[in-house]
């Protein structure tokens, strides 16, 4: 009887040993995002309208959107969201999926917004809909040099 209860003390203090020592705290740390930087200079590299390459249709190279803090300006202006300087925000900061240009005496703007990286450069691809919902634009930017 002596043995049997040993041996059950044994198998009781092995598994509270391993239980107690399995279990660790969980690392809950959300995955971060590499905060979304688009101060600088942004020229207009490809222009889309309903699909529709509009590139070499227009000139779109003297063109400059300059974001600075939580404001941008506009230089030669070309049909897009705004046509006056204002302010900008993102929708969240880590993670944008729209992009908003607010502009005294307008209404405030809002164009989704996607930041991939093609041939190792930055790009900011703007989508939106200027006034009527039936022409769509999608610019994307890159940083001027």
């Amino acid at each position: 009887m002596l043995k049997k209860i040993t041996f059950l003390t044994t198998i009781v203090l092995v598994l509270v040993t391993v239980l107690y020592t399995s279990c660790k705290k969980e690392n809950n740390r959300r995955p971060s995002e590499p905060v979304k930087e688009i101060d600088g200079s942004w020229k207009i590299i490809k222009a889309l309208r309903n699909g529709t390459d509009l590139t070499n249709r227009f000139d779109f190279s003297k063109f400059r959107i300059n974001f600075s803090d939580s404001s941008y300006t506009i230089t030669e202006p070309v049909p897009f969201l705004v046509s006056k300087d204002g302010n900008w925000s993102f929708d969240d900061p880590d993670y944008p999926f729209a992009i908003f240009f607010r502009t005294t005496g307008q209404p405030d703007a809002t164009s989704t917004v996607q930041y991939p990286v093609v041939k190792g450069v930055r790009n900011l691809i703007l989508s939106f809909s200027p006034g009527c919902k039936s022409n769509t634009y999608e610019y994307t930017l890159e940083k001027a040099q």
